[in-house]
């Protein structure tokens, strides 16, 4: 007990030395409790490591997106915030840095065959998928065409049989094939993922808006049912064993207490005809950051995740038994169903449909910036990295502490005397425009003033249930981040947000899992029009 004290003293005494603390107040990071899966190594944070970003008050932290082993044992980590593909023997000793400086934006998914390295580009303007050698070379370029891009639920990336990579759209709800033939590129539709040339398909009974509690796999000519108490939030297909056995991704979701959304991550191990034979769950209150794709199955049949904590990052191997205790408790679903508070701030109810307009022309902007614009001088910001030379660029540039709105924003841009966006969370730059999450918000909200992801609160109401959600209510983290939703999806929503993640830097309309959203509110404005 007193050397966990003195680590806390010791915390607050360094923040409190550190001239860059400023009037933020933060608070160190908790010691992550122990894990009941097996460490096989770890990195470290920082340069000789992965790295985090977004670590600060009213900022969404975040890191290494994707995990990955390769045929022959050795395991890849996706370090997006550097832009740099590592490689780590089992024993956690670096074998190569792959540097895609130049060359990505921001890396979501990352797969490895034995012949390639294969790099989903999400983050950039038109998102493109990176072959490359095992030597590190850039091979080719894979543009996704209009129907396979973000907005249209891009989510990862997989291989499948002899070593091709499909396409996921909302988590494998639709996988597309890719294939070259004499320099031609095609999308081919696939049923499901196709291991040993044998079909797995996994899909849902009912919908997001019945709160269905149940879904069917099937491999091959054996059919599966699995079903959970609360609501089945997502359902895909990991990986295949070597012994013909398969593994599940199971996100059950619920809300509790205090209101916010809790996820149980498990994975379930069935064998070739379809017979559950273990579970595992993945510690997601556990982790630091948010890993959009932190499971693979190894070459020995093995699954392993990647774990992010304050100090390290941990590849864990995951340990299987028959049963797992549950863990969700549902809030009462009638403790927060009120009519709105006597707080109002616009004249009248804003409708749905004008939120959408606001959100969309946020996403749909297109702006000519200069060099000024995109690299002109103002001391203290961080250039958005999708910002390459003079252009013409979509959508709206993430800026810390920003509220701009369209028209705004395009204007200041026009005499080419303001920075587009700023990255950094140093400080409030008088010489960069554009808008952050909260600021997005505010503005679809049609808010006279700029609220925060901790005074958002204050002006809107906890839904009782995910499946309640509707346009232009939000998902919440106080302190943290805020997204603006719009539908449902397979394994997941559809939402509006200005982040950083991922390094999108700007204003985007994209898919999210329900692990994504564990933590978060579910909250509606309080003059909503009903």
């Amino acid at each position: 007990m007193l050397v966990r004290n003195m680590a806390v003293i010791v915390a607050l005494l360094v923040l409190w030395l550190s001239p860059d603390a400023g009037s933020i107040v933060a608070m160190p990071h908790p010691t992550p409790a122990p894990s009941e899966h097996e460490v096989v190594f770890a990195v470290p944070i920082g340069h000789g490591g992965v790295r985090y970003e977004g670590e600060q008050a009213e900022m969404l932290p975040w890191g290494p997106a994707a995990l990955a082993i390769a045929p022959d044992g050795s395991f890849w980590i996706a370090d997006t915030v550097s832009n740099r593909l590592l490689r780590y023997s089992p024993e956690g000793v670096t074998l190569s840095v792959l540097d895609l400086s130049g060359h990505a934006v921001g890396i979501g998914d990352l797969e490895v065959s034995s012949t390639a390295i294969w790099a989903l580009d999400i983050a950039a303007t038109t998102p493109v998928i990176l072959r490359i050698s095992s030597e590190g070379k850039i091979v080719a370029r894979y543009e996704l065409p209009e129907y396979l891009q973000r907005e249209h639920g891009l989510s990862g990336i997989a291989l499948i049989d002899e070593g091709d990579v499909a396409v996921e759209r909302e988590g494998g709800a639709s996988l597309f094939r890719l294939t070259e033939s004499s320099g031609t590129i095609a999308f081919t539709p696939l049923e499901g993922y196709t291991y040993n040339r044998r079909l797995y398909v996994a899909r849902f009974v009912g919908t997001a808006l019945d709160d269905a509690t149940r879904g069917v796999v099937i491999s091959g000519d054996v059919s599966t049912e699995v079903a959970v108490t609360h609501h089945l939030g997502g359902l895909r297909i990991l990986g295949v064993r070597p012994d013909g056995g398969f593994y599940l991704v199971v996100e059950e979701v619920t809300v509790d207490d205090a209101g916010a959304i809790r996820v149980d991550q498990t994975v379930r191990h069935y064998d070739a005809g379809g017979r559950l034979q273990g579970m595992a769950r993945v510690p997601l209150d556990q982790q630091y950051t948010y890993v959009a794709h932190g499971l693979a199955v190894g070459p020995d049949g093995a699954v392993y995740a990647l774990m992010t904590h304050p100090d390290r990052v941990e590849v864990q191997r995951l340990r299987f038994t028959r049963t797992l205790e549950p863990i969700l408790i549902s809030g009462s679903p009638y403790r927060n169903r009120r009519e709105p508070g006597d707080t109002i701030i616009a004249q009248g109810c804003v409708s749905r449909d004008s939120m959408m307009n606001i959100a969309n022309a946020y996403v749909n902007n297109s702006k000519f910036l200069s060099t000024t614009n995109t690299d002109g001088s103002c001391p203290g910001r961080g250039k958005p990295r999708y910002l390459g030379g003079a252009g013409n660029y979509s959508s709206v540039a993430y800026d810390w502490g920003g509220w701009d709105t369209v028209s705004g924003y395009n204007g200041y841009m026009h005499p080419g005397t303001y920075q587009s966006g700023d990255i950094d969370t140093a400080g409030v730059e008088s010489c960069s425009r554009g808008v952050d999450c909260s600021g997005f918000v505010s503005r679809v909200w049609q808010l006279s003033s700029k609220y925060s992801t901790s005074t958002l609160p204050n002006i809107s109401w906890e839904l009782p249930a995910s499946s309640d959600l509707r346009r232009g209510d939000i998902l919440n983290k106080a302190g943290s981040h805020v997204i603006l939703f719009s539908d449902f999806g397979s394994n997941g929503i559809y939402g509006y947000e200005s982040t950083t993640y991922n390094a999108y830097d700007r204003v985007v309309y994209m898919y999210s899992a329900w692990s994504r959203l564990s933590g978060y509110s579910p909250r509606r404005y309080n003059s909503v029009c009903p």
